[in-house]
């Protein structure tokens, strides 16, 4: 049966077969329309875009799949975060109709037996819209709100995969971020996390928009679609220092279908259907992984914001993973400046623990474990939950 895809939007079902002692079966299948005639590269993208879905229904996830072989998924080439990893993947069916294509996996997924306490746990973030650094290359196609609308996608992305991160709120971009690595008084990005209930914020910059247009070997003239180069530089801050904890820059290129003098509309699904739209996507897709895998296992971390009579109001709650009854750990929050003029950030431990008595979507309150101890407990500390 002949193959082929191209992945946009998929809408997938899941049956759930009868499950070994140690593993589980799971069928996922995917629907997708065929774009450019580009059979393998849309192969792969539904193929894993069917894993990475039943792998979520497991309670698992895939952060990467590095090959495919004649139509089936290699299972050792996988990289599985959280409780599962798979031993084995079929292709048992796929589907064409209408410019549409149907795929069917089946996956064995075995729980793992290690897996961080802090997995269970959701990381939040502040999301802004991402700049254009050299602006004059969106004048081919007047792709000037690229930044605003790739934003966008990435928020879908992030809050549609439903792994270790969520955004809770997405911000237009109004003025340049420092990426500084040292914090700066008054962080704009403390200020950002702390009006958006956040514990980090993302945002990035789209750094190369450029055109390679092939040429003949006749005339100097184009024979050929021209490419178009996307390159986006992401920052990831901490929300209650302001210190940068990870940057990565994404890159790809991908055929430019449009006319040279065409107003292009970034915000329409056939931009994003487009090969261009599409190749983008697919950076968003890896970097929402890479997001999860890098903060999968940090520890869930908020500020003390509120103090009265041996009650501490903290700014993380039930959207964070956060019961009633968990215990909490305090870091006294100091700072010094070194011999270079650098103010440098301190953490001590506290002896205090606090037990959550209350609980909101965003916030909770919590007393102490022992009156004693809590005479050092102050606005600001912060609070750790593993």
């Amino acid at each position: 049966m002949k193959r082929s895809c191209q992945l946009l939007l998929a809408t997938l079902c899941f049956g759930l077969l009868l499950p070994s002692v140690n593993a589980q079966w799971l069928e996922s299948k995917g629907q997708a329309r065929i774009l450019n005639n580009n059979v393998e590269i849309a192969r792969n993208d539904a193929v894993q875009n069917a894993l990475r879905q039943a792998l979520l229904v497991a309670g698992a996830r895939v952060s990467s799949i590095q090959r495919i072989s004649n139509g089936l998924l290699t299972a050792d080439r996988f990289e599985v975060r959280t409780q599962g990893s798979v031993r084995d993947i079929q292709l048992i069916n796929e589907l064409h109709k209408n410019s549409y294509i149907t795929v069917t996996i089946r996956a064995d997924i075995v729980p793992e037996i290690d897996q961080c306490s802090a997995a269970q746990l959701t990381k939040t973030l502040v999301l802004t819209e991402f700049p254009l650094t050299m602006r004059s290359q969106a004048a081919t196609g007047a792709i000037f709100e690229l930044g605003k609308y790739t934003a966008h996608q990435l928020h879908r992305q992030i809050n549609n995969l439903n792994g270790a991160t969520r955004i809770t709120q997405l911000l237009p971009l109004q003025q340049q971020w420092h990426q500084g690595l040292q914090p700066i008084g008054d962080s704009p990005y403390v200020t950002l996390a702390n009006a958006s209930n956040a514990q980090y914020v993302l945002t990035a910059q789209i750094t190369d928009l450029s055109m390679h247009q092939a040429q003949s070997k006749w005339l100097g003239l184009s024979s050929e679609i021209p490419l178009r180069q996307f390159s986006l530089n992401v920052f990831l801050y901490d929300g209650i220092n302001g210190e940068q904890m990870w940057n990565k820059q994404y890159q790809t290129i991908a055929p430019w279908s449009y006319e040279r003098q065409a107003q292009v509309d970034v915000s329409a699904s056939s931009f994003w259907q487009s090969s261009y739209g599409v190749a983008i996507n697919g950076q968003l897709n890896q970097l929402a992984d890479d997001l999860d895998d890098k903060l999968s296992c940090e520890a869930i971390s908020g500020q003390i914001v509120k103090a009265s009579n041996d009650q501490f109001t903290v700014n993380l709650g039930r959207e964070h993973g956060i019961n009633a009854g968990d215990l909490l750990t305090i870091l006294h929050q100091g700072s010094f400046v070194d011999l270079d003029g650098i103010v440098r950030q301190t953490q001590q431990i506290s002896d205090a623990k606090l037990k959550v008595v209350q609980l909101g979507r965003y916030q909770l309150v919590a007393q102490p474990l022992n009156n004693a101890l809590a005479g050092g407990i102050q606005i600001r500390d912060r609070i750790i939950k593993k």
